[in-house]
């Protein structure tokens, strides 16, 4: 079993919750934990499927097809960095945040 972190404190990381009507039948969570960075928290309950960290990534073969290009809707934190036809990533704020501010610093 993969360790799960445990993030404490104000993060700007990326969150994703997707319902568990949206989700195949049977969808095992070692198969999600493994798609992700070690430092990914996965839970799946009977509601949804939740995952928080600096990178996540949505494959195709976990949703039903009927709610493949919904995916989007399901982040409440962070935004889309790579989408294809197999496989969506999402990402936190934190790189953005650090680039601008170094933008910032620079002008200065």
């Amino acid at each position: 079993m993969a360790n799960q972190p445990d993030l404490n404190g104000e993060t700007s990381d990326a969150a994703l919750e997707i319902p568990a009507d949206w989700l195949m039948p049977g969808l095992d969570l070692e198969a999600v934990r493994e798609a992700q960075r070690s430092d990914t928290i996965a839970t799946l309950s009977a509601d949804h499927l939740s995952l928080k960290g600096v990178e996540l990534v949505v494959e195709r073969r976990w949703l039903r097809e009927a709610f493949w290009r919904q995916a989007k809707q399901a982040i409440t934190r962070g935004y889309i960095y790579r989408s294809s036809a197999v496989q969506v990533i999402v990402r936190g704020e934190r790189r953005e945040h650090e680039r601008r501010n170094t933008q910032t610093r620079r002008a200065s």
